[in-house]
């Protein structure tokens, strides 16, 4: 039980939790069984691409591809109802490690430090799918999900294929793109409020909504506390991505070449949309 609680401790310690002002907060904590480095990186992609059977770290070797983090994992991290942490062995100390069987995954709630999945149950999954399942099951079995007071809607990614098409979840949660001029409501002019297809949030009016001639639906102006925007570096460029606030679905990205009042230009793809008309008074 010392043991144990010494790696409890020093597991803490080193991803810069302090228990006495975080005691609410919830964090997922992956270690990897493999050292940090550029060459321990080139070390372990020879290993895997030379010997996979013998490549001593599951979890690396189920969440990423040859150079990179695979999308489909890096898309359901972006979207747990908590915090994530990613550590590699070499960051452990001697006295943790000789008490730690790795790969592992800890789960951080209300003080608590839980070894949710072991060196022992990675050995039993086989893919990524699988992986994805089990870490909703844990979520599941500890309420993760319904002790979440932020305001924001979580669901597996089971529960979103079911509550979603195909287009729209590609969108959505895959952060995809419908091609230009394809979609539902890029010439669509009817007067109304639109709301996130996968939560049902309002994000524009038919107000703000006018023809950019870029191919998708475009907006001056989102409703207010609605859209959080990031940073996005993918392709090769840079630009700023546009989610809906309450379940992180992606609509698509702002520009600054719009319309007066606000220069704004949010081109948004129709699949994430859908609308609610108001009916014309009689």
């Amino acid at each position: 039980m010392k043991d144990l609680r010494t790696l409890a401790f020093s597991l803490l310690l080193l991803i810069g939790i302090i228990l006495p002002e975080n005691k609410t907060d919830t964090k997922l904590i992956f270690i990897y069984n493999s050292k940090s480095g550029f060459i321990n990186e080139i070390t372990d992609l020879a290993h895997k691409m030379i010997s996979p059977e013998t490549y001593p770290c599951d979890l690396y070797a189920l969440t990423y591809d040859t150079f990179a983090m695979k999308q489909e994992w890096s898309n359901y991290i972006d979207h747990l109802p908590m915090k994530t942490v990613f550590m590699y062995k070499d960051k452990l100390t001697e006295n943790v490690m000789k008490n730690m069987e790795l790969p592992a995954v800890f789960l951080l709630k209300n003080d608590s430090l839980i070894n949710v999945l072991s060196e022992k149950e990675f050995n039993s999954i086989d893919d990524l799918e699988g992986l994805i399942s089990k870490i909703d099951q844990i979520l599941e079995e500890h309420s993760v999900k319904n002790e979440m007071n932020d305001g924001k809607l979580y669901l597996s990614k089971e529960e979103w294929e079911k509550r979603l098409n195909k287009e729209q979840y590609h969108i959505l949660r895959e952060k995809g793109t419908e091609r230009a001029f394809s979609g539902k409501f890029d010439k669509f002019f009817d007067i109304g409020t639109y709301v996130c297809a996968g939560c049902g949030t309002e994000l524009f009016t038919s107000e703000t909504k006018y023809n950019s001639g870029c191919g998708w639906p475009a907006f001056y102006e989102s409703l207010s506390g609605t859209i959080e925007e990031t940073s996005d570096h993918s392709f090769g460029m840079t630009r700023t991505e546009i989610t809906c606030k309450k379940c992180d679905g992606h609509l698509g990205h702002v520009f600054n070449d719009g319309p007066r009042p606000t220069g704004l230009r949010y081109c948004v793809n129709s699949a994430s949309l859908e609308f609610e008309q108001i009916e014309k008074e009689q």
